[in-house]
C-alpha cells in the first residue's frame, strides 16, 4: 500500500508499505504510530504519527502542524508523517488503504500550496 511520507525537513517522497502494517509505518515514523484525523485534512484521508514523538523531542513537521491546525490549540505535530486513506477492508473492517495515483497527485499539491511552497518532492530537493 502506497503512503505520503513528509518529513520534518519538508520533503516529500511515496512509499510503499507492507504487512503489518503498524510496524512498516512505524518505522517511517520512528516509533509507535497514532492515527490523527485533522480538520485540514480531508475524508477519508488520515494522518498518521510517532505517538511519544514530543516524549522524543523530535522536530516540529510543518506540514502537520499546518494540517492539524496547531497555530490555534498550540498542540504541534512533531516527526515525520505519513498521509494514507481510511476505508473498509474485504471483512468490512476500517482499515488503512493505500493512496492511488490521484490521491498522491492531491495530496503533493496541498503540501505545497499549503506550505508557500516550502515543502517540495524529494527528488525536487537535491
Amino acid at each position: 500500500m502506497k503512503g505520503l511520507v513528509i518529513t520534518t525537513e519538508n520533503k516529500m517522497q511515496v512509499r510503499e508499505f507492507g504487512e503489518p502494517a503498524y510496524e512498516t509505518i512505524g518505522k517511517a515514523v520512528g516509533g509507535w504510530i497514532e492515527v490523527v484525523h485533522p480538520k485540514g485534512l480531508p475524508d477519508p484521508f488520515c494522518m498518521v504519527v510517532n505517538e511519544e514523538g514530543l516524549l522524543h523531542g523530535l522536530p516540529l513537521n510543518l506540514f502537520g502542524c499546518i494540517l492539524y491546525d496547531t497555530v490555534r490549540h498550540g498542540n504541534p505535530i512533531v516527526g515525520d508523517i505519513v498521509i494514507l486513506k481510511e476505508g473498509f477492508t474485504t471483512p468490512g473492517e476500517r482499515d488503512f488503504i493505500g493512496l492511488d495515483e490521484d490521491d498522491i497527485k492531491f495530496l503533493g499539491a496541498m503540501a505545497v500550496s499549503l506550505s508557500g511552497g516550502g515543502i517540495k518532492w524529494e527528488s525536487e530537493a537535491r
